[in-house]
């Protein structure tokens, strides 16, 4: 049977899970850690203690390896968040197989310092109501691929595959926790120092997050506290990907001591159902570790789960070494054949009656040929980079700068002695926009004043109706108006009017604010 390797590594210790696979199914066979920092002798020399140079890594490595008796297996990298970038980008409406290319060429665009030598893969996200796209976008650096080469070249391994750790943990947990109706699933993954952090919906993962730990959790009451605040701040932060929702249910990997103490904290804290899995259970187990379990087996649920991805076949959220790309045009290998056979047959035919000149003909069509090839594939490739930065100018030149209307709005609307704001809308369209307002007034002629200060050519002014109410003095009229926000193209001239500077603006929030006196 083959043997597999899945190993990670950070600055204290490099990870590593040994299996073979069979007909039978997955065989686990070992887990160690390989220490990679010396110890010193006082705790004053604690900061003159550093990592050891990517070589010796390897060749440690490769020595733990001899003493187990693994040789050249197929190895499997996996990779920390620290060690990427990581992005949402939203996109315009595209068919699957444009999306490659064009999560690529956005990616140029919106990640810092990033060029062609980065190695991009993506997660899709879901497809919202009017159609756009969004996709979780990971860039490897060139340093990072530089470091895995110099790693696994020392220590004489062929790496199949480079995936990202948050989501190799996250597919065995997702296979190992049973789901539940309408489950919103925060997995937590404890590393050395990081915790891996990935709230998923059924098969998506729709937000990816790492962050450093302060001491260790799962011995320390003090971390451990610090830890929830942690678990706080990464659901707030993931409510945008989930529509205002939040994860309703926790998943540690790991079922010691440690992580069911630290689980009940945290469903006591947050009030959340918590379960705890050990990633070795429901495999075969073999070989050394079937007698010698490692502490604190949850650290492995990652490289458990690149084995168990690929004992099932199942494809890598993310793969640097085989990331995302368009499918393959049809083969036109036939066509091509029967096209030269029909050109040697003509050119064999001439050569009977004219050796010399059917020789010097044939050179010169074959590079012509050869040129028209090459150009015909650069226009291609320059076409199909139009066509995509079109594409996406024109979805971005349909937006609203909200925060330029609302500045206009601020600027124009007559002073807070005369109007009062109580309701402000904005809505969004294909075609421009519309800010609705609501509110009091101390006269008809401040109503007046609002509208004419805020009409121009590319805003038109509709009146929503007036109506007296004497609750709120000294305000005595009630109003309600729209102001319609044209696109560049269709804003016409109309005549300027006079601009009342207010004294005193009012304040919005979000999408729907509410304003005072």
């Amino acid at each position: 049977m083959p043997q597999w390797l899945a190993i990670e590594w950070d600055d204290e210790e490099l990870r590593a899970a040994a299996a073979r696979a069979g007909k039978r199914g997955l065989h686990l066979e070992d887990a160690f850690c390989v220490p990679l920092r010396e110890a010193v002798p006082s705790p004053e020399e604690e900061g003159l203690r550093q990592r050891p140079p990517e070589e010796d890594i390897g060749r440690k490595l490769a020595a733990a390896l001899a003493a187990r008796g693994v040789s050249r297996p197929k190895t499997f990298v996996a990779l920390s968040r620290s060690r990427i970038e990581l992005r949402q980008l939203s996109l315009p409406p595209i068919a699957d197989e444009e999306l490659p290319d064009l999560v690529r060429f956005q990616s140029l665009r919106e990640f810092p310092h990033i060029d062609e030598e980065w190695r991009v893969d993506y997660i899709p996200l879901a497809v919202s109501a009017d159609q756009s796209r969004s996709v979780l976008a990971a860039a490897l650096p060139p340093a990072g691929s530089q470091e895995i080469q110099a790693v696994c070249g020392a220590a004489q391994l062929s790496v199949s595959r480079q995936v990202l750790r948050p989501c190799a943990a996250a597919s065995l947990a997702l296979r190992r926790v049973p789901w539940e109706t309408d489950e919103t699933r925060l997995i937590v993954n404890l590393v050395g120092q990081e915790v891996d952090l990935v709230i998923a919906i059924r098969e998506s993962l729709v937000f990816v997050r790492t962050a450093r730990t302060a001491g260790h959790p799962l011995s320390d009451p003090d971390a451990a506290e610090l830890f929830v605040g942690e678990i706080r701040r990464t659901m707030v932060a993931a409510q945008n990907q989930l529509g205002g929702s939040r994860a309703n249910r926790i998943v540690f990997c790991g079922a010691d001591s440690g992580h069911q103490k630290l689980a009940a904290m945290l469903g006591e804290r947050l009030g959340l159902p918590v379960a705890c899995f050990d990633p070795f259970t429901d495999l075969s187990i073999t070989g050394e570790l079937a007698h010698h379990r490692p502490n604190d087996a949850g650290r492995f649920a990652a490289l458990v789960g690149v084995l168990v991805d690929e004992a099932d076949r199942r494809l890598p959220a993310i793969d640097f070494l085989h990331p995302n790309r368009r499918p393959e045009p049809p083969s036109r290998k036939n066509q091509y054949l029967l096209a030269a056979t029909a050109v040697l047959l003509v050119l064999l035919w001439g050569m009977v009656f004219a050796w010399t000149a059917a020789r010097g003909v044939d050179d010169k069509i074959q590079a012509l040929q050869a040129k028209r090839q090459e150009l015909d594939r650069k226009l291609k490739a320059a076409d199909k980079t139009r066509k995509l930065a079109d594409a996406l100018s024109a979805w971005q030149a349909g937006d609203v700068p909200w925060l330029e209307e609302l500045k206009r709005l601020n600027e124009k609307a007559p002073p807070a002695q005369e109007v009062m704001l109580n309701k402000l809308t904005l809505t969004a369209g294909e075609k421009g926009g519309q800010i609705t307002l609501e509110g009091l007034a101390s006269g008809t002629e401040a109503v007046q004043k609002l509208e004419q200060s805020l009409e121009d050519a590319s805003h038109r002014l509709v009146s929503k109706g007036k109506a007296e109410d004497g609750s709120q003095p000294p305000y005595t009229i009630r109003f309600g108006s729209a102001v319609v926000i044209r696109p560049p193209d269709t804003a016409r001239p109309t005549t300027q009017r006079a601009t009342v500077r207010r004294s005193a603006s009012p304040a919005a929030r979000g999408n729907t604010g509410r304003i005072g006196p």
